[in-house]
């Protein structure tokens, strides 16, 4: 089969490579789209879990094409997205239903061979069958929709929250579109492409504001105390350095977008107690596939203006290339 590989740190290659091969409570599956998600981007710079070589791509749906000798819960045909994150089920944090920090935790397109290939190798208790009336891009966006969805179990939202969120990139939008459904009153959101801010208003923020001009008073003019929630959904040190500056006392911060490793940033404690602060962190998702497809299914959330290109395998490179430069949105490959 084809398959993109990352064989080292900034390398990417195109190469045939054998199939994988089906294990007794596995299934085949055929990838019929893959999402470029930020996290293959620190993959491919070596600041996440990786090792070399690594076929990537976490973010997929497909279709069963075989079934190992112990699985009866799927069969060939079967259309299904695959959590990424593989558990164990049995270690101190799995049993405090943590399981997004197993201690023996594996992730497809991460420790083991992913979605940038025509066929994947998966555990079949990964699988969660997908309806027919779902797109293949709706399927392929049930992983990041499910990390917006654990992250706000993670938050206390309340009817009347105003909210500030910094970035409007593909997940940037969805939490637009999630916290809007989640009953706040005003949605802040601080950007630098015009394109993306006038998605972000299409999607339900109140407001949408270009981070080049003074948006410093923008933001106090509509929020003269601060805001409710703030969240970063941009992953860069620069920005989560101010975010904390703009929540109203007894305010909520969400680190939401993923911060390259080793990055840190300067908080003084003082207004962190003297305000009554939350610091949240989200780490990926943690049993909340079913949620996501339910929204996609019922139109909670609309996916489609997010995909912005979708490509054959064989321009992975550019595409790849151009997502990090930030000159699309989200961009799908179809194996």
């Amino acid at each position: 089969m084809r398959a993109v590989v990352f064989p080292s740190p900034g390398k990417i290659s195109i190469e045939v490579v054998n199939d994988p091969i089906c294990g007794a409570d596995e299934v085949i599956v055929q990838v019929s789209q893959v999402g470029i998600c930020g996290t293959d981007m620190h993959i491919f710079c070596d600041e996440y879990h990786s090792k070399f070589p690594i076929i990537a791509g976490h973010e997929f749906g497909g279709r069963v094409v075989e079934a190992g000798r112990q699985v009866t819960s799927l069969k060939r045909g079967d259309r299904v997205a695959v959590d990424p994150n593989l558990y164990c089920g049995e270690c101190y944090f799995c049993r405090q239903e943590q399981s997004n920090h197993c201690l023996n935790w594996q992730g497809v397109g991460i420790t083991r061979p992913g979605g940038f290939a025509e066929y994947v190798a998966v555990p079949a208790r990964a699988c969660y069958l997908v309806p027919e009336i779902l797109t293949d891009s709706q399927a392929a966006f049930v992983e990041p929709l499910s990390c917006v969805i654990y992250a706000l179990k993670r938050l206390r939202t309340w009817p009347g929250d105003d909210v500030l969120i910094f970035g409007a990139g593909p997940m940037g939008l969805l939490l637009v579109q999630a916290m809007r459904h989640s009953g706040a009153s005003q949605i802040n959101v601080v950007e630098k492409e015009e394109e993306r801010r006038n998605l972000a208003l299409q999607m339900g923020a109140t407001t949408a504001i270009a981070s080049s001009s003074d948006f410093k008073k923008s933001l106090f003019d509509l929020a003269p105390y601060g805001h409710s929630i703030v969240i970063d959904a941009t992953g860069v040190p620069e920005v989560i350095q101010q975010a904390i500056r703009f929540l109203k006392p007894g305010g909520q911060y969400l680190q939401f977008g993923v911060a390259p490793r080793g990055a840190t940033v300067q908080w003084q404690p003082y207004e962190i107690f003297h305000k009554d602060l939350t610091l949240i962190g989200s780490f990926a998702l943690c049993y909340t596939f079913q949620p996501a497809i339910a929204w996609m299914v019922n139109h909670v959330v609309k996916i489609e203006p997010l995909v912005s290109h979708i490509l054959p395998l064989a321009e992975f490179q550019q595409g790849f290339q151009d997502f990090i430069e930030g000159k699309t949105l989200k961009v799908h490959i179809r194996p």
